[in-house]
């Protein structure tokens, strides 16, 4: 069953404990700590409800002092999924579709959000996400490989289908174009309820890929195929870079 007449609310889950960048969303990146990247870039692209769901007055300072919504939640919450969940659960206005956008995605495209969100109007889907094209570097596994089946509804550079699995590995086997799966997740609030309430799944595990849970629990997996400039921040290195893009798009 398609999707019409939603009533969407954008969720950035935030949390300090990050082992390889510490205290990742206050860390400094051309003037302005990495959430108020994350914000504000949501704020240009969606004109709907946002909420940052976080785990520490700072970072909900930094919100609201951008005239800003957010919520404090379990600092020792397993996933970001399990934080959107319990920002939802505390502040929700019977919303029925959740966008999870992930809060170190500091750059991405404006037309993303909207986009992923249109996969619902084609792809029948309990989740929809996105990809772009993965040119280089194929192999490496910090890029999550997905396989999927285009719909008929695709048309020149719309493209829109249903997502079979998703891997660290290079799948789909003999493929002449690999796609890398980007980290954006939209939920009907019945897939996200029935997620975070099972186990993990034995190929999550395995993969290390939250995703795969999905998959195992019959979610259908919508995506769209995206292009532009996408940067998460785990490490200093991905510090720089952002700065580094920032940087060339002044001049």
């Amino acid at each position: 069953m398609h999707k019409s007449n939603m009533k969407p609310i954008l969720i950035i889950p935030s949390r300090l404990a990050s082992t390889r960048l510490p205290e990742k969303p206050l860390h400094m990146i051309a003037g302005k700590p990495l959430i108020q990247h994350v914000y504000e870039r949501a704020k240009a692209s969606y004109d709907g409800r946002i909420v940052v769901a976080c785990c520490d007055n700072r970072v909900k300072k930094i919100i609201e002092s951008l005239n800003g919504e957010a919520i404090l939640t379990d600092p020792n919450a397993p996933s970001g999924t399990d934080r959107i969940f319990e920002a939802y659960t505390k502040v929700g206005n019977n919303e029925d579709i959740i966008i999870n956008l992930q809060g170190d995605m500091a750059i991405f495209p404006k037309d993303l959000l909207q986009k992923t969100l249109d996969v619902f109007k084609h792809v029948p889907s309990d989740v929809v996400t996105a990809m772009s094209a993965l040119n280089d570097d194929v192999d490496n596994p910090s890029y999550v490989k997905v396989a999927f089946e285009k719909s008929a509804e695709s048309t020149g550079n719309a493209i829109f289908g249903r997502a079979h699995y998703f891997s660290r590995a290079l799948i789909p086997h003999g493929a002449k174009q690999f796609y890398k799966h980007i980290g954006l997740y939209i939920y009907t609030k019945e897939a996200l309820a029935e997620f975070v309430k099972a186990p993990v799944a034995q190929l999550e595990s395995t993969e290390q890929l939250e995703q795969l849970r999905g998959l195992a629990l019959g979610h259908r997996y919508g995506i769209t195929l995206v292009d532009g400039d996408y940067f998460s921040v785990d490490t200093i290195e991905d510090v720089n870079l952002v700065e580094g893009y920032l940087k060339k798009q002044r001049y």
